[in-house]
């Protein structure tokens, strides 16, 4: 007989798998195979002689051999063996049935590989949001996905149709090379799920290809995504000399020109983050136009001159709905002749019409576009004006927000 002893082992050394998952797998094989052919309750006993324990009824005359013992045999196995009783009977793993012996050696060879797959997946299943590299295996029509070979690994990967850009499908060949992001794993089909339309894609993508962000000098706060048309990255350095948004960006937009490629074309803002809610509404839409910004309950209203709303929404609206999913909230555009002074909140247009412009261009160029409380004498200090300006700019604020 084959040295099972030997198989194990060679098991152990070309595939990944452990002993231990090996004899579980090939315990459970031989239980259900003997199991459906007697038709009853099995053990498996591995050891030097591996040996099936079958359960038979003790009967005076035999007509299911594979399931019943006759008095004179079952006392062999025990000799209180009684008529109607059941006893165990060992079966050397040997002695089974052919049809028996091929259902375990093809099912063992089965399941091993379903337990090799599940290890791969598990393993896989840490790396989410990491980026790996995959050739196109196969391409399904019938439901529009592609399955990868991911490099130096054994696993498959899946893009399905929503996980691609936009008329990718269409030009996907056979063969070549494809990036994406492991989005989670998919324990029925066996398959890494991937994507190129994720956030997380464009954020490791900026990762790999600028140095400052993979070494923590410049942060990823935000990613909003359009996939294949346009897209918004909101960055942030604690290092005050450091212009995040230059950095990522490069001489002329040479940083971004390989990720650009990658997306197919995807254009991608790069904004400065901030933690102020107002400023970060500002810095994402990107637009020199915008007169003044308040947040009115859970949204942002942006006051632009009413020639320039089309410019500050963008085409199709995209600007504007990227800003959106960038901050987390609804931004509202509105032209200045449908503005009208909101409750509990003093902006920019109220104060212009009462202080010179070179002290609404210093607060407008500092981010503070709207007050909805009395702003500190140092916090004006701060942005370079003197005390009496500043005293009676306070002075204003009050005033207006208790009309």
């Amino acid at each position: 007989m084959l040295d099972f002893e030997k198989v194990v082992e060679n098991l152990v050394r070309t595939r990944n798998l452990e002993r231990e998952d090996i004899l579980n797998v090939f315990k459970a094989v031989v239980e259900d195979a003997v199991k459906k052919y007697y038709n009853t309750n099995v053990e498996f006993q591995m050891g030097k002689e591996m040996k099936v324990i079958v359960y038979k009824k003790v009967v005076r005359k035999v007509n299911d051999p594979a399931n019943e013992i006759s008095i004179q045999e079952a006392k062999k196995y025990d000799f209180q063996a009684i008529e109607g009783s059941e006893v165990k009977v060992p079966i050397p793993l040997e002695n089974l049935p052919r049809a028996v012996v091929y259902r375990i050696r093809d099912k063992f060879l089965e399941k091993l590989k379903d337990r090799e797959k599940q290890i791969i997946l598990m393993d896989f299943s840490k790396r989410i949001g990491q980026i790996v590299r995959g050739k196109v295996q196969r391409i399904n029509k019938k439901d529009n996905s592609v399955i990868l070979a991911i490099e130096r690994s054994d696993a498959e990967g899946k893009l399905s149709l929503n996980e691609m850009l936009p008329s990718e499908f269409e030009k996907i060949k056979q063969g070549e090379t494809k990036k994406a992001v492991i989005i989670g794993i998919d324990e029925k089909e066996k398959y890494v799920l991937l994507s190129r339309t994720h956030p997380d894609f464009l954020k490791k993508l900026l990762e790999e290809e600028i140095a400052e962000i993979l070494d923590g000098t410049v942060e990823i706060k935000q990613v909003a995504r359009i996939p294949g048309k346009r897209s918004k990255v909101a960055v942030f350095s604690r290092e005050t000399r450091i212009d995040p948004v230059a950095v990522v960006v490069g001489i002329k937009g040479t940083r971004l020109n390989p990720i650009q490629k990658e997306l197919e074309g995807e254009k991608i803002d790069i904004v400065k983050w901030d933690p102020d809610i107002i400023k970060f509404s500002v810095n994402a839409l990107q637009n020199p136009h915008i007169i003044t910004a308040y947040k009115l309950e859970d949204k942002i209203y942006v006051v632009v001159e009413d020639e320039h709303i089309g410019e500050v929404k963008g085409s199709e609206g995209l600007n504007v709905i990227l800003a959106s999913k960038l901050i987390g909230k609804d931004i509202v555009i509105l032209g200045l002749l449908e503005y009208s002074k909101p409750k509990n909140v003093v902006t920019i247009i109220e104060i212009q019409k009462q202080f010179p412009v070179s002290v609404v261009e210093l607060l407008r160029n500092n981010g503070l576009y709207s007050f909805n409380e009395e702003p500190t004498l140092a916090s004006l200090y701060n942005i370079g004006l003197d005390e009496k300006t500043a005293l009676k700019l306070i002075e204003f604020i009050e005033e207006k927000l208790n009309e």
